[in-house]
């Protein structure tokens, strides 16, 4: 065995899984944490969903779950602790060809009822929904009223795609001509996605924006731990909220919230 081999299998993998949106943010924060910590590998897990890390973190599965919700009171039974470690405000976007820059309140209730079916060039719609659960969707739905009513007729209309996870979203919202939905800043900017970010009643979502407390359309992503954690897992829960990490997150979309 060589060196750098015995250096890698000597190396402590720390796992992360999770919420999608948080991933790309991780995957970064990971790379830097690894370069002040050769002795460390970050390992970064595909979309489990916040309630899915949670599970896999309480299983012993993962080290660190990364949740887009606070702690169920079962969760926190269980063992889970979490910290807010940072909030990125949620869009309504559209792929990159869409003919459209701003949009009501009003305009994206038409669009989910299926009373609005084209853009004003003529082009088709393709609304992209996320399930009723997601967090995106309780936060489309306290929009107004009659959004919250627009969202349940979403859900009976058939033919709509349905995107389970965050990158499954984002992946669709690119592709499909059209196509309008929801995703974070923060994700769009770790991941370099390509989606046209619209202002909603005039007001375009911005990192000092969600930085605001009073600030509703936003999604606070938070890192759970167990009390049992190894101490890699602590020295990274400490990395990102060090200035370092928090100036990672600062340029990707993010608001920091370091305790």
């Amino acid at each position: 065995m060589t060196l750098a081999a015995a250096v890698v299998a000597q190396a402590e993998t720390l796992r992360i899984g999770g919420t999608g949106v948080a991933l790309g943010g991780m995957r970064l924060l990971g790379a830097s944490y690894m370069k002040e910590h050769p002795d460390s590998q970050i390992e970064v897990l595909p979309s489990l969903g916040s309630t899915g890390g949670i599970k896999a973190l309480l299983a012993g599965a993962v080290d660190i779950a990364v949740s887009s919700r606070a702690l169920t009171d079962e969760e926190r039974a269980a063992g889970a602790t979490s910290n807010l470690y940072a909030r990125t405000p949620l869009a309504v976007v559209t792929s990159p060809n869409a003919p459209i820059e701003d949009i009501t309140t009003g305009e994206l209730e038409a669009i989910y009822t299926g009373e609005t079916t084209r853009w004003p060039d003529g082009s088709i719609i393709r609304l992209v929904l996320r399930p009723a659960s997601e967090t995106d969707t309780l936060l489309l739905r306290k929009l107004s009223p009659g959004m919250d009513r627009a969202v349940d007729i979403a859900f009976s209309r058939p033919g709509l795609v349905s995107a389970t996870n965050d990158q499954d979203n984002a992946e669709a919202l690119e592709r499909l001509p059209g196509a309008i939905g929801l995703a974070a800043i923060g994700q769009i900017a770790t991941e370099g996605r390509r989606l046209k970010i619209l202002s909603l009643d005039g007001v375009l979502p911005t990192v000092a924006l969600s930085a605001q407390a009073d600030y509703g359309f936003v999604k606070d992503l938070h890192l759970v731990t167990k009390p049992e954690a190894a101490r890699s897992a602590a020295a990274f829960v400490a990395f990102v909220s060090s200035a370092e990490g928090q100036n990672i997150l600062a340029s990707t979309g993010h608001s920091p919230m370091a305790e």
